[in-house]
């Protein structure tokens, strides 16, 4: 009678090995899903200007230009201005 329980016993501790196995390979599939969908997080930063470097400026006429390239200076000289009473 005991060799039958040792046999249970056997047969039993294999189907608890086989779903312990089943959920490591569980475990590490989705810890792989994890680090793909979460791999910008865990990059390390790029390089970034500091907040007090200044960015260099062409020259003043870059600077006067609007959106559209026209000369702020050289419309406001050609165009009276409307003062205020």
């Amino acid at each position: 009678m005991r060799t039958a329980s040792a046999v249970w016993v056997g047969r039993f501790r294999d189907i608890v090995a086989r779903i312990g196995a089943a959920f490591r390979e569980q475990r590490e599939i989705e810890a792989r899903r994890a680090l793909r969908r979460y791999r910008h997080l865990l990059e390390p930063a790029r390089e970034t200007l500091p907040l007090n470097q200044f960015i260099p400026v062409n020259n003043q006429k870059e600077i006067s230009e609007d959106a559209h390239g026209s000369d702020a200076c050289e419309h406001a000289a050609g165009v009276p201005t409307f003062e205020r009473a």
